[in-house]
């Protein structure tokens, strides 16, 4: 299964699964394409305090989108770039299988966290330059998703959240359409 696969199998992860059971998943993922230390290692970067910037650019991104009458809000970490976040509040939203580009017509942004230590180890091996960097990679997107997911979660709104990497098509939807 190449990367894309994995990260289609995700989104619907994301709608079906605890963040624990996904986090577990990608965990064995990566042990299996990886190792267990780089498992394990990925597994022990803390990530309460990044979390906590998460939540708190989020209730400033959801406050923003409900006064403009916003459409979605769309949250885009930089694989490449020290793990860089945005928050974009977006006039348009399409449902997920549709066309990406909505996000990109975004009215307002609000910075968010970065995460090294996540870009570092991302750093060593590249995207899916193999089988190792695959479990890698995937393993510290489900942290990240997972991450936001629990940021996100006790926060009311009607407006979608959806999360992905810079230039991820497509985007993950933290709920249903």
């Amino acid at each position: 299964m190449d990367i894309f696969q994995y990260l289609e199998e995700m989104q619907e992860d994301v709608f079906l699964l605890s963040v624990s059971q996904i986090e577990l998943k990608y965990y064995d993922i990566c042990r299996t394409l990886a190792s267990s230390e780089d498992a394990e290692r990925i597994k022990l970067i803390p990530l309460d305090s990044y979390k906590e910037s998460m939540r708190i650019g989020l209730k400033e991104a959801l406050e923003i989108a409900e006064s403009e009458e916003a459409k979605a809000i769309y949250f885009e970490y930089d694989l490449d770039n020290e793990w860089d976040s945005q928050f974009y509040i977006c006039d348009d939203y399409m449902f997920l299988e549709e066309d990406e580009d909505w996000a990109s017509d975004w009215t307002d942004e609000i910075e968010g966290p970065s995460l090294g230590e996540l870009a570092d180890i991302y750093g060593e091996n590249g995207f899916d330059s193999d089988k190792k960097a695959v479990g890698i990679t995937l393993y510290l997107i489900a942290r990240t998703v997972c991450s936001f997911i629990s940021a996100c979660s006790g926060l009311q709104s009607n407006i979608p959240i959806c999360i992905g990497f810079h230039d991820q098509d497509p985007i993950m939807r933290t709920g249903r359409d």
